[in-house]
């Protein structure tokens, strides 16, 4: 009897504490699935803020239940990317025995150094030369011997070689390949590598209220920003239309939360710790600012006038960067997000082992009906979660207890 008693508390311990690190405070609906396959989910500021900072709390669920692995992925703030770009191949001359011609167009008449050839794999060596032409009447020499290598690649049909020269600016551009030797190379595609920025993605957070005052006495325009909610904002754009020239220094201010003091009157209060950050508005540059990721619910900006008038601003946009859940998805089924549990880990999944051969360039889905799920508890509930646990602890330690001692009963009763 004392063992099914002691089997029981033990049970009643592994299904309360669970239920306890299980809970979440919001959760919030997937939209409609268009495809199979792997899809991004884009975290909306809502959920971001309510979720742990760097969101070891999110869960993804379909259905009744069942865990769904994911990855996390975040923009860049800035991407460098680097494309291939053609040029126009006026004609390729094939002569098996003699010299064959590759004529390549610049219209544009682009400064370039180097001309870059897709070509198909090959084991071959071969000697070239390149000339340049504005009218292709007249041809001046750029390089006048060369060697293309032998070609492997084998992860692909074809490889890029690349034909380096003094910088140039032809119109025309003409490729000489001696194929007295062997026959005529596969030339696919003549062009340039281009590379190039590209900012990331970011998403605007809604703002609650906006308060504005032109202060005669410190020579200071003060806004302040209300969100309603937890956020993290990563960028600061301020839509300036007056004056037109300008340049005036300032600050904005935000809240770090540092930590929780004592109850205090059967209350936590979250100590906050400002932040500075130095802003500067000009005319001849971008009016944006980049921020510290923190959790805030509200900014303070201060913009410094000294003698000069306000500048009038539009708009105020507060944007983060976007964030996603990458996920396999199927169409046809429901999926729900839980988040907003401090205690929870980051989950453990074989996905993170195979991000290589996830696509970057998938469908993106958006989440809808963020609700809150039972909301923070009550001090009254959470002190009463916190007394059933300690007595299932303490009766099982009784129970323990009482085992140990019929224990050593039995064995004097054995002496």
């Amino acid at each position: 009897m004392t063992r099914k008693l002691l089997f029981l508390l033990v049970g009643l311990l592994l299904r309360v504490l669970p239920s306890q690190a299980q809970e979440f405070a919001w959760q919030a609906q997937l939209g409609p699935v268009p495809q199979p396959g792997y899809h991004r989910i884009l975290l909306s500021p809502q959920v971001t803020g309510h979720a742990q900072p760097n969101l070891e709390d999110l869960r993804l669920f379909q259905g009744k239940g069942q865990a769904v692995p994911y990855l996390v992925r975040t923009e860049s703030p800035v991407q460098y990317r680097t494309l291939f770009k053609p040029y126009q191949i006026l004609r390729y001359t094939r002569q098996p025995g003699g010299v064959s011609e590759l004529l390549v167009h610049n219209p544009e008449k682009r400064r370039i150094n180097n001309i870059s050839l897709q070509i198909g794999n090959a084991e071959v060596r071969k000697q070239v030369s390149l000339s340049g032409s504005d009218d292709q009447q007249n041809w001046y020499v750029l390089k006048e011997q060369d060697v293309l290598y032998a070609i492997r690649n084998p992860r692909s049909t074809a490889e890029v070689k690349l034909l380096d020269f003094p910088l140039s600016d032809y119109r025309y551009f003409r490729l000489q390949l001696n194929d007295s030797a062997s026959a005529p190379l596969n030339i696919l595609q003549a062009g340039y590598y281009d590379t190039y920025s590209e900012a990331g993605k970011y998403t605007r957070i809604p703002i609650q209220s906006l308060t504005r005052v032109d202060s005669t006495q410190n020579q200071t325009t003060y806004l302040h920003l209300r969100f309603g909610q937890p956020v993290y904002p990563e960028q600061i754009v301020f839509h300036i239309s007056a004056p037109h020239l300008y340049f005036r220094s300032g600050q904005v201010i935000m809240g770090k939360q540092k930590g929780q003091e004592r109850r205090r009157k059967r209350r936590r209060r979250a100590r906050m710790e400002e932040i500075s950050v130095p802003l500067l508005l000009h005319s001849n540059a971008p009016a944006v600012l980049e921020l510290p990721r923190q959790k805030v619910e509200e900014l303070t900006i201060q913009i410094e006038n000294a003698d000069n008038p306000p500048l009038t601003i539009d708009s105020v946009q507060v944007l983060q960067l976007n964030r996603y859940l990458v996920a396999a998805l199927e169409p046809h089924q429901t999926y729900t997000l839980r988040f907003g549990n401090e205690k929870l880990n980051a989950p453990d999944y074989d996905l993170q082992f195979f991000q290589d051969s996830i696509p970057q360039d998938i469908p993106v889905l958006q989440v809808q009906n963020l609700q809150s799920v039972s909301g923070p508890k009550t001090p009254k509930q959470a002190q009463n979660s916190k007394l059933l646990i300690w007595a299932a602890i303490a009766v099982l330690a009784v129970g323990l207890g009482y085992m140990t001692v019929r224990l050593l009963r039995d064995m004097e009763k054995k002496g």
